[in-house]
């Protein structure tokens, strides 16, 4: 009816705005932080706002809810202000006839958060594993090159020294180590070459016909010779 209209009128300018200000008070941290880490790495404008774009439904999961309680209290703050609930009560119309039109919009952002929750979230971060995967199985195909330190694996660093025959993929005399504090390990391998999977979005280091070197204990090594092949699994989402 007309009061249900008078009241969401009431209630959805300020609704709208706490969304508004809530939500890139939420995102604009996080968004400085990532935009800045994924120029550095080369990664192009486009494809960073499309990453950005998925911390957006995190931020609604929280700010909605805050919103809806914002928008209700300053809504009915001024009506009551201005005392035009004093004027309902007295053309006779309950205070709890109120509630009707504020039951429906709470409805509504329940439905919404709950949304958000179990399926905007998950797909969002579905989209931002593909995405940074993309990004990283491409650089990691290109960007490894002969004689050139290769660190953007957190707790790896790569280094080839060949080019591998014509023909073949990888590189000839690597050199592989993990800098992990727990299991320092260092490979040394006569060839070398990167497996990408899209579909399970893995990268692993495939080493042939080398030598491992580990630091079990201060002042001790483990050496392990291999001649097959040694799998290595690197971890593409630490990249970001």
């Amino acid at each position: 009816g007309t009061l249900d209209r008078y009241v969401f009128k009431e209630i959805l300018p300020p609704f709208f705005l706490a969304l508004l200000i809530f939500t890139f008070l939420l995102v604009l941290p996080p968004v400085m932080d990532y935009l800045e880490n994924l120029l550095a790495k080369g990664v192009t404008w486009a494809t960073a706002v499309r990453i950005l774009w998925t911390l957006l439904p995190q931020a609604l999961g929280l700010t909605i809810p805050m919103a809806v309680l914002v928008g209700i209290l300053i809504g009915l703050g001024r009506m009551s202000g201005d005392r035009e609930s004093v004027a309902l009560l007295a053309c006779g119309v309950s205070p709890y006839r109120l509630l009707r039109p504020i039951g429906v919009l709470a409805v509504l952002a329940a439905l919404a958060t709950a949304y958000i929750m179990t399926a905007a979230i998950p797909n969002a971060n579905q989209t931002f594993r593909e995405i940074t995967f993309s990004v990283v199985s491409q650089r990691v195909e290109t960007e490894i090159q002969p004689r050139v330190f290769y660190q953007d694996f957190p707790g790896w660093v790569l280094y080839a020294k060949e080019e591998p025959d014509p023909g073949e993929p990888g590189w000839k005399k690597l050199m592989v180590a993990n800098t992990d504090q727990a299991n320092q390990t260092m490979y040394f391998a006569t060839k070398g070459r990167l497996v990408v999977d899209r579909e399970k979005r893995s990268v692993d280091l495939v080493l042939v016909d080398g030598t491992s070197y580990r630091t079990a204990k201060p002042g001790e090594t483990d050496t392990t010779r291999f001649l097959s092949e040694l799998v290595l699994g690197l971890n593409p989402e630490s990249v970001f």
